[in-house]
């Protein structure tokens, strides 16, 4: 019963589900799934590993396992922010029938356009793969040529495009993903294309004392598939070792956030959702688990870096 609840529900709220991009609440986190050009932000090696389990208790419901590297390549020698970057994200999203997996390099160069304003430019290239399982639909019609007749796999290319401003005060960054609108025939009677998906992502660092933060953030997303989506996140950060905060996502949920540094090398998040669409009766809970790991540490010198990324 939950399953056609779902079903139901996905089908009301957007024209084609199978074409949405993955949900995360922490995105502060994990940037760089998002942004290519967040790469080599850190100044050092950073591993994001990260799960999420959305609408938990419904069968078929999104789950979406990732994990990313990104690092600096080479820098200029007087430090005045010149670098060249690379990265990888591995990521299997599940929803229902279907199962999105990509893998995605990554590439950026950064370059100051002021004395504490860094610029940054990337690109991803890789590539994704849909599959559907036919076995995990219950047919009324068990001949419906929309199921039967599909091809169960589809591999196409995917370019990301993105870009990048930080300060110690401010970020903000855009990106256009499943840039080319690729055809993709994993299930239906007819070919049907990938629609662009936009991200709009800027925040501040409010520096209350020497050692307590605010960080307001928002993440704006956009396709002509769906509804826009805005979460609205605000933190509160103790010396880049501790934040706590709550996000709203628009017409869907409202969810509680804490990260913690651990030994200074890794930082562990955590995010809950509660929902507030119709898909509460049946399920009102998301849960997402975030692990970042830094060999050079956690730190708050950079000058360029905002906490979020150091």
């Amino acid at each position: 019963m939950r399953k056609i609840i779902l079903i139901s529900l996905l089908i009301s709220t957007s024209s084609l589900f199978a074409q949405q991009i993955p949900q995360y609440t922490n995105y502060l986190l994990n940037q760089f799934a998002y942004n290519p050009a967040v790469a080599g932000s850190k100044g050092c090696l950073d591993l994001t590993l990260g799960h999420r389990t959305q609408w938990s208790g419904f069968e078929g419901a999104p789950v979406t396992t990732y994990g990313s590297f990104n690092t600096t390549l080479k820098q200029d020698k007087f430090g005045l922010g010149y670098k060249h970057a690379m990265g990888l994200v591995v990521l299997q999203d599940s929803y229902g029938p279907f199962t999105r997996t990509k893998l995605k390099g990554a590439y950026s160069y950064h370059f100051p356009v002021s004395k504490k304003v860094l610029l940054s430019m990337g690109m991803f290239f890789g590539v994704e793969q849909i599959k559907f399982d036919a076995s995990e639909v219950t047919l009324i019609n068990n001949n419906d040529a929309a199921v039967n007749n599909s091809k169960r796999s589809t591999i196409f290319p995917e370019i990301t495009p993105g870009i990048f401003l930080q300060s110690d005060k401010w970020f903000m960054g855009a990106t256009l993903q499943q840039t080319l609108g690729n055809e993709q025939k994993s299930v239906g009677t007819k070919d049907t294309r990938l629609n662009r998906h936009g991200t709009l992502l800027g925040g501040l660092n409010i520096k209350l004392t020497d050692d307590w933060s605010v960080i307001p953030s928002t993440l704006f997303k956009f396709s002509k598939a769906a509804p826009w989506a805005i979460d609205i996140n605000t933190m509160v950060d103790y010396k880049n070792k501790f934040s706590i905060g709550v996000s709203y996502r628009n017409i869907d949920a409202v969810a509680g956030l804490i990260n913690f540094n651990l030994l200074n090398y890794f930082k562990v998040g955590y995010s809950y959702d509660y929902s507030l669409s119709k898909i509460q009766f049946g399920s009102s809970n998301s849960h997402e688990v975030t692990l970042s790991i830094n060999p050079c540490g956690f730190r708050e010198d950079s000058p360029y870096g905002c906490p979020t990324f150091n």
